[in-house]
């Protein structure tokens, strides 16, 4: 069954990992995505990071999936007229170079939008389009310092951490694809497209609400705490005889005491209620992490069911394997076209439609692989145009 998405055609002129991540979402969910690389692109190693198989960068492929790739020389004359007739016959174009590099392209959203006034416009940058940091560059660690995240990542007496995840990037893609949703949602009210400017650091600022609130109103600037809830306690992992588990949201509080073999802690007054044990933390958490290095993980979780939320604190190999992930399919398994053959497994998307759930089956193209297809489907180019324009250096085909 066709995803959501079905129809709609996105040109894609992104690159490194959030815009890519943006595309692959719309991908996922049934969209056309027409992915543009440079024609002096390869698989190999200018494609992204490794580990490298079958000659291609893993990384690439990861978010590439699903889309078609062609190779157009937007600095040729007649490769650039090519990616704006392209361009008018999409609902969507995405990128996410350093604002103003497409202007300079001559494809800034003026001018396309000209031709196309139904386009919507997806840009991803650092910063954001206007303001006195546009221009400059940002990856996922900038994004992840500057909205204030790093700050309070990490050991309280250690340095600032990195999110283990590339959420930066990865939450600047899921706005982006979020935008170009609402967009084409409220283009059949209107008939009209609109520009779309996504930012990296503010899309993890919005995940900061509650330290955000917590500060205009208490005035103090929240710090690393380490793994524990800034509000609640206990509310974090504890490592148990054989692994870890993680504890939150204690229903039963005199329960848990009862479960843990610690009743004297039901009726001291630091912790009978949720306020106090966390006004209290630093004398109860040395006491919880005792107690959880007694049992495993497995026992710990089956005792605990009722009095609080528990579980395993797995690894990427457990979790990937997890009974109810696999129930679920969570995680699907493509094959990477290649000399070899090897199989790659990737986290699905997690869109659960009643009629027209995505099914992600297409793996990522090989570079130039469909351009002279998308010319000749899009465009109704003759094959000996496109052998032309091949020979002009204007596009590249595989």
């Amino acid at each position: 069954m066709a995803g959501p998405l079905e129809g709609v055609r996105v040109l894609d002129f992104t690159h490194a990992m959030a815009g890519p991540f943006g595309t692959m979402v719309l991908a996922d969910l049934g969209a056309d995505v027409m992915l543009v690389s440079r024609t002096d692109e390869t698989d190999g190693e200018l494609r992204g990071l490794g580990p490298y198989v079958n000659g291609r960068s893993t990384y690439r492929f990861s978010v590439e999936r699903g889309k078609r790739n062609l190779q157009i020389d937007l600095k040729n004359p007649e490769g650039r007229e090519i990616a704006l007739q392209l361009a008018e016959k999409s609902d969507v174009i995405a990128e996410n170079f350093t604002p103003g590099t497409m202007d300079r392209l001559g494809l800034g959203y003026e001018v396309v939008s000209k031709s196309n006034p139904r386009l919507i416009y997806a840009s991803c940058s650092g910063h954001g389009q206007t303001g006195p940091y546009a221009k400059q560059g940002a990856m996922d660690v900038v994004a992840q310092a500057m909205s204030g995240i790093m700050s309070i990542t990490g050991e309280p007496d250690g340095r600032p951490m990195r999110i283990g995840a590339s959420l930066g990037d990865s939450m600047g893609g899921t706005f982006l694809a979020m935008g170009v949703i609402s967009a084409l949602y409220e283009r059949e009210k209107s008939g009209l497209g609109q520009r779309l400017d996504v930012a990296m650091v503010e899309s993890l600022m919005y995940h900061l609400e509650n330290a955000m609130v917590r500060y205009s109103t208490s005035g103090e600037v929240p710090t690393r705490i380490g793994p524990r809830h800034p509000l609640t306690s206990p509310f974090q992992p504890f490592e148990t005889s054989d692994g870890w588990i993680v504890v939150g949201s204690v229903r039963d509080w005199d329960a848990f005491c009862v479960v843990i073999g610690r009743e004297q802690l039901a009726h001291d007054p630091r912790f009978r209620r949720g306020q106090t044990r966390h006004e209290n933390h630093a004398a109860l958490e040395p006491i919880l992490m005792e107690v959880f290095k007694e049992k495993p993980s497995a026992e710990w979780r089956q005792a605990l069911e009722g009095t609080c939320i528990a579980a395993p604190l797995y690894n990427i190999a457990e979790a990937m394997n997890d009974p109810q992930i696999q129930a679920r399919g969570a995680v699907i398994e493509m094959d990477m076209p290649g000399p070899e053959e090897v199989k790659v497994r990737l986290p699905n998307t997690p869109v659960r439609l009643s009629r027209t759930t995505p099914k992600v089956e297409r793996p990522a193209g090989w570079v130039g692989e469909h351009t002279a297809k998308i010319l000749q489907e899009v465009l109704g180019l003759s094959p000996e145009r496109i052998q032309a324009l091949e020979r002009s250096g204007a596009v590249k085909c595989r």
